[in-house]
């Protein structure tokens, strides 16, 4: 009888050894996403030479609007600072629009109008058009994400008719993101990638930029961002670091 009792405490402790064991390996899993951000984040902290460091705040104000099943409007306002938060930058304001082909591929598009103040505190205009492709997967419970964007910007309005290679700007940005289960809360990660050209048509890595934060969603329609910003810019006249707390809000209607 004995031998049996034994028995039958092995099997109970060996069941519930397995669950444990299977519980570790799913939550490992779950966990090696973000850490990798996270370690490609840290790595990413470092000081290039002849970089000029700078703290900026910006914030954002998006909107939204479902048109059909498939097609999204949307619109985005956007004010900096620099020189430590004290002194105004720029205004953005983005309108674009995106179609989704699938549940993991989106497409989209738009033109953004730039209003940019110089060291003699006059007020430039610029302009930028851009094409993004976006794969999309959720995996275990994060959202990964890969756009791929391509950026052309010019001075004027007209400037488009004198197409030039080297005000294209390529940006590939990952990202990934997770919404914590029962509350209304979420995080983000993400690494971004700037390729611009020469005069020489010449391909370069000119900025690196990562950011990590949190969101809140009172509503289903409404969204509030936090995050911080890293970015490393390199291969072009007086690089900086800058450091930036972005602060955001996102209406759906």
């Amino acid at each position: 009888m004995l031998p049996g009792f034994i028995s039958t405490i092995l099997s109970r402790n060996g069941g519930i050894l397995a669950t444990v064991s299977r519980r570790m390996i799913m939550t490992i899993k779950r966990l090696i996403y973000p850490l990798s951000f996270f370690l490609l984040f840290f790595i990413a902290v470092v000081n290039l030479q002849g970089q000029v460091k700078d703290f900026q705040s910006w914030w954002e104000l998006e909107l939204n609007k479902k048109v059909s099943g498939k097609l999204d409007l949307n619109g985005e306002l956007e004010q900096r600072f620099k020189n430590n938060s004290l002194q105004y930058s720029r205004t953005l304001l983005t309108l674009g629009a995106s179609y989704d082909f699938s549940d993991y591929f989106r497409l989209a598009g738009g033109m953004r109008t730039v209003f940019v103040m110089d060291g003699e505190q006059q007020l430039h205009t610029r302009f930028r058009i851009h094409m993004d492709g976006t794969g999309s997967y959720d995996l275990s419970g994060f959202d990964l994400s890969l756009r791929i964007r391509l950026q052309y910007g010019f001075e004027e309005l007209l400037g488009l008719r004198y197409l030039r290679f080297n005000k294209l700007v390529n940006r590939n940005r990952l990202k990934v993101a997770h919404h914590i289960y029962g509350t209304r809360f979420g995080w983000f990660a993400t690494v971004e990638s700037w390729h611009g050209s020469t005069i020489e048509s010449q391909l370069l890595t000119i900025a690196m930029r990562y950011s990590v934060g949190a969101r809140f969603s009172p509503s289903v329609t409404s969204r509030f961002s936090l995050r911080y910003i890293l970015e490393d810019e390199f291969n072009v006249i007086n690089p900086q670091q800058l450091h930036v707390v972005v602060l955001g809000y996102s209406y759906r209607f």
